[in-house]
């Protein structure tokens, strides 16, 4: 996908509107990663500051040619809620990328964390040229695992050194194989985003 196709990606499923990042996303993106409870597996919450200039940062990397990475606001359809945000980015020359997701509490609470994962991956798989997408978590998330289990992803049998160190797991859906265990009802819709 070129930059433009990025910045008006939008898609669906049962209960989301997955769209690109937009400059009106930054209060969003800031409540994520300045939150202590959203960063407690990830990391120290950032700054206010720090975080605007991730946001920034993130904009960019979308919008560079070729795109370095693709940022999604999860919204649910029901209020126009924004719940959280998606991201596939360290995209490597052998056809894998990272996914990555955060949820604010009340996403967290209305449990989109695998219907989310199941959209990403399914728009992923149709339109970009990746063999893998793989997710990396602090071990005793367990809500992280649950997820990733029931998005069909598996775990890598060998852990890497610095996620070793860093006490990660390593999981992955390859597109030859990726069978998610889909939670009733979900189903994919995608479609251009009109501005």
């Amino acid at each position: 996908m070129n930059p433009a196709e990025l910045a008006n990606l939008q898609f669906s499923s049962e209960r989301l509107i997955l769209r690109s990042l937009r400059e009106c996303d930054e209060e969003l993106y800031c409540q994520l990663f300045c939150d202590p409870d959203t960063m407690r597996y990830i990391g120290s919450p950032w700054t206010r500051a720090e975080a605007a200039r991730a946001f920034h940062s993130a904009r960019e990397m979308m919008l560079a040619t070729p795109p370095r990475g693709l940022f999604l606001v999860l919204t649910l359809k029901a209020d126009a809620r924004p719940v959280g945000l998606c991201t596939l980015q360290n995209f490597e020359p052998s056809g894998r990328a990272e996914l990555g997701m955060m949820l604010v509490p009340s996403g967290r609470a209305a449990r989109v964390a695998t219907e989310a994962l199941i959209a990403v991956l399914a728009q992923v798989f149709a339109t970009l040229p990746l063999a893998e997408v793989w997710v990396r978590f602090a071990i005793e998330h367990e809500a992280a695992t649950r997820t990733a289990a029931s998005g069909g992803l598996v775990r890598h049998a060998e852990a890497r050194p610095e996620d070793l160190a860093a006490r990660l797991w390593r999981w992955s859906a390859y597109r030859d194989s990726w069978r998610p265990g889909a939670p009733e009802g979900v189903s994919v819709h995608c479609s251009a985003a009109q501005e």
